[in-house]
């Protein structure tokens, strides 16, 4: 990683912009990260991890974080909002109370806007907020760190269900002005308790921007998370973003992300295991076309004996578009009994297109279950010549092949309006195609 003038103007803008942020107890914190960022630079192909993806373009981007952009009409983006679900709705980096919308509160229970959650001192806030996804190493983590306004707080005390989903959404309409936006999504799940968290970014067609997020996750003992993310960004913008889930004794995780916007995305997934019987299933993939690239990176850390972690990634690529999937376990010598296994395929539809994969076990223990699979090729002709002879057109009979390659990432959420959101990403591709 290098230093150099790029890194110097974001470092300028935090100066101008840091009396503004919320959060006064959050001063220090902010100047080490922007420290931390400052010395590391942008990451480079240099990395192993970053082989594949290119930030520099990115880099060289004059993003502004400091812009007051005037709020659009967000009703125009109501086909995004998740029905029956809390709701925290935020616009060009700024929570929107007006189309937010939280219930009742509950005992146990916290939902709230990051901007205001970290307005008052809390004690137990300050103990969890830029402490599940460490900057150390990470310097985009340290960029959100150093300029992260707004987002999603959720908290659950033990024993807490939440029956209904909690949804961000993140829309940016910025005009000309190029944005650089770093949103903070905060889940802390108390013993036995039970959520499901949706997060949705969208932009309008043609803005250029950059959405650098984090999203932080703790599960308790005996606690179950379900995560899903839809990127549907504006194809001119850039995406960055990590998710950094803990996972205590006998804690359930399941992820579901899907790509289909942006025209540089990375969507990176760590997961931790800390207590022996967690268990967790990642799922994701993209539906590419022009000259999008999307670089899907995870990694499950296994650590402690008796885990499992699966991995379920698809990727659907047109035109001249490239994806990467980067699929790593670790498996350390104390990990016992552990129960891991990965697959990504790939479907080409054009010639242009490029997949990179590279799955990657790291086996440390001698009484382990691993596996792991990938593949890259075209749609299957004998599927299609099925389809075809009993009257399906070719357009269709492609559409409903596609539609049941992706469909297999999908196969572990059971909530409809949660599947829906998702399905109606893929449906949406599927159309623009026609």
């Amino acid at each position: 990683m290098t230093t150099n003038e790029n890194t110097a103007r974001i470092v300028e803008s935090f100066e101008q912009a840091k009396n503004g942020l919320p959060g006064t107890w959050l001063a220090n914190a902010r100047e080490g990260a922007i420290h931390s960022f400052a010395t590391a630079g942008f990451p480079t192909q240099r990395l192993e991890s970053w082989k594949y993806t290119n930030l520099n373009r990115l880099a060289r981007g004059a993003f502004d974080p400091l812009a007051e952009i005037a709020t659009p009409d967000v009703d125009a983006w109501s086909g995004l909002f998740i029905d029956g679900c809390d709701r925290i709705v935020i616009v060009n980096g700024r929570v929107d109370p007006v189309h937010s919308s939280i219930g009742a509160p509950s005992d146990g229970v916290t939902v709230s806007a990051l901007s205001e959650a970290i307005d008052e001192t809390d004690p137990e806030l300050e103990k969890q907020l830029a402490q599940i996804a460490p900057d150390e190493g990470a310097p985009l983590v340290a960029l959100n760190t150093a300029f992260m306004r707004d987002g999603l707080v959720l908290r659950l005390a033990a024993g807490t269900v939440l029956e209904r989903p909690v949804q961000v959404v993140h829309i940016v309409d910025s005009g000309d002005t190029a944005l650089a936006l770093h949103p903070r999504t905060l889940v802390v799940a108390g013993d036995n308790s039970e959520a499901t968290v949706v997060e949705t970014f969208a932009g309008a067609a043609g803005a250029g921007y950059w959405t650098n997020a984090v999203t932080e996750i703790r599960v308790g003992r005996n606690a179950s998370i379900r995560h899903l993310k839809r990127q549907s960004e504006s194809v001119g913008a850039y995406h960055t973003a990590l998710t950094q889930v803990r996972l205590d004794r006998d804690a359930r995780f399941s992820s579901v992300a899907l790509t289909v916007g942006g025209m540089l995305s990375r969507n990176e997934m760590k997961v931790a295991f800390e207590g022996e019987g967690a268990e967790c299933v990642l799922a994701g993939g993209s539906l590419l076309r022009g000259r999008q690239h999307a670089d899907s990176t995870t990694e499950a850390d296994h650590s402690v004996p008796h885990t499992r972690s699966d991995q379920v990634f698809r990727n659907v690529l047109d035109g001249n578009a490239h994806s990467v999937f980067q699929g790593g376990v670790i498996v350390r010598k104390e990990a016992q009994k552990t129960d891991s296994s990965q697959s990504n395929r790939n479907l080409l539809l054009s010639s242009g297109a490029q997949a990179d994969t590279k799955p990657e076990l790291r086996i440390f223990a001698d009484d382990v279950k691993c596996a792991h699979g990938a593949t890259v090729g075209d749609l299957d002709k004998a599927s299609m010549f099925y389809l075809e002879s009993r009257g399906i057109p070719p357009e269709q009979a492609k559409a409903l092949l596609i539609q049941a390659f992706v469909g297999e990432i999908l196969e572990d959420i059971a909530d409809g309006v949660v599947r829906d959101h998702i399905e109606t990403a893929i449906t949406d591709w599927m159309a623009e195609a026609q």
